[in-house]
């Protein structure tokens, strides 16, 4: 199996092996982002449920990054500078504008990871067929060995390029669509600390 790995990659080029490695940094980025979001939507589940079955639940005291992300807001409010509603809706739009970008962490970069496995396999694929062109230029069409691998280091970067990107997209969609969720617990959640307040 590896044998037939090493054959591929030398095949495909030099560009086979940088596909290669910015997807496996890409499925790396997916795996962390996948098991955090996870872990953070069971927390604002669980303190979603505790402030609809209980009027004095306080959720947990975030610990680092894996705190709850309502209980990192009601950690963020600044309470000295809350004297009414208004002022408490004004402090709560603030911080979740500021936490968006933490619980997306790194999804953008994963996003353009995605897009850009597909044109490193375009530029395989252009590398391969100057490389047939300069093999007609030398030998004209009469050596179709040395064509044949030109041709075959486009078409496996090519496809090497698609067959990475579609996964890391398509997770990453999910991925989106999971966090999108989230935010929407963590934004019923506060709205429910709103209507205790005064």
């Amino acid at each position: 199996m590896l044998e037939g790995f090493s054959s591929l990659m030398e095949r495909g080029g030099p560009i086979m092996w940088i596909i290669f490695f910015t997807a496996w940094i890409a499925f790396i980025m997916l795996a962390e982002r996948a098991i955090q979001v996870h872990l953070w939507i069971k927390q604002a589940l669980h303190d979603q449920q505790g402030l609809e079955n209980n009027p004095s639940y306080q959720p947990m005291e975030p610990k680092g990054r894996n705190g709850s992300p309502v209980a990192v807001l009601l950690h963020r409010l600044n309470w000295k500078e809350i004297n009414n509603r208004s002022d408490l809706a004004k402090q709560m739009n603030i911080q979740l504008a500021e936490l968006m970008p933490r619980l997306e962490g790194t999804l953008p970069t994963i996003a353009i990871i995605g897009s850009l496995l597909p044109m490193l396999g375009l530029l395989g694929t252009v590398i391969g067929m100057i490389e047939v062109f300069e093999v007609i230029a030398t030998h004209g069409t009469g050596d179709p060995a040395q064509m044949a691998h030109g041709i075959s280091q486009a078409l496996l970067t090519t496809a090497s390029g698609l067959i990475c990107a579609i996964p890391v997209i398509f997770i990453h969609h999910l991925l989106v669509r999971r966090l999108g969720f989230l935010m929407a617990v963590t934004e019923q959640s506060m709205l429910m600390l709103y209507n205790r307040y005064g």
